[in-house]
């Protein structure tokens, strides 16, 4: 499977983490100089990876913002999740995990991807159907920190979440609804799991019913929701302080 990864963040960040098979790197025809280009072309030049110099047609062919550089690569290394729990186990920290129920927007993804990544979660959880895989437009959306990040696709979200709990993993829901605890009242410390709904509807039933717990967020205005990748986001820097900043 050959990918096309675009912008240079992502670039870059693929060619730090060094998990995929990658190609070769494309270059504009005489892009300007900078920190971040040279640090690109001397990761590809460690890696022996061909650099390949295009022109404006070819370079306009390219999916998104690609600011002038891309990056052939085989398909995104997803993992198993006891992968995940062994990184947390390696690290001797308890295991801190993302689940994503049904996300659609890779935007949304590739936000909590990166919010994630920065706070030192150990891996996310995506279903395989009906949700957003992790796309170029995820990892350009990331940042490139999807690169960095373990990713379990799995087929059946609920039994996943029943398997974490038979692993001594706390299940906590990320939804404002009817008997959800404010989350400064919730105890996010120690194995934790932070699911976090789709854009229109929310946790699904079965999800919503397999949590152990539903945590919400205080909410003052006149506006009743906020943006999954931006409630992901103040969940999950909740969860790390009170993980003590591990």
């Amino acid at each position: 499977m050959r990918e096309v990864l675009y912008g240079r963040n992502a670039v870059r960040e693929c060619l730090r983490a060094r998990r995929r098979h990658i190609q070769r790197l494309v270059l504009a025809q005489n892009i300007k100089p900078s920190a971040i280009i040279n640090e690109i072309t001397t990761l590809a030049q460690q890696q022996n990876v061909p650099v390949h110099e295009a022109g404006r047609k070819e370079l306009d062919q390219l999916p998104g913002v690609h600011q002038g550089v891309a990056l052939e690569v085989g398909g995104y290394p997803a993992v198993h999740l006891l992968d995940i729990l062994q990184h947390a186990d390696r690290l001797n920290e308890p295991p801190f995990l993302v689940v994503l129920d049904h996300i659609e927007d890779p935007n949304n993804l590739g936000a909590i991807l990166r919010t994630a990544e920065v706070v030192g979660v150990h891996g996310a959880i995506i279903p395989k159907q009906r949700a957003a895989r992790i796309t170029p437009a995820v990892v350009n959306a990331s940042a490139g920190a999807s690169e960095h990040m373990l990713v379990a696709e799995v087929a059946n979200l609920a039994q996943t979440l029943t398997e974490l709990k038979q692993k001594n993993v706390w299940v906590a829901g990320l939804e404002h609804a009817p008997g959800a605890v404010a989350f400064q009242q919730a105890n996010l410390s120690g194995a934790l799991a932070l699911v976090v709904g789709s854009e229109g509807q929310g946790l699904s039933r079965l999800v919503g019913e397999t949590c152990d717990f539903v945590i919400k967020l205080p909410m003052r205005g006149q506006i009743e929701s906020l943006n999954a990748s931006v409630a992901a986001a103040l969940a999950l820097y909740e969860i790390w302080r009170a993980r003590g900043y591990q």
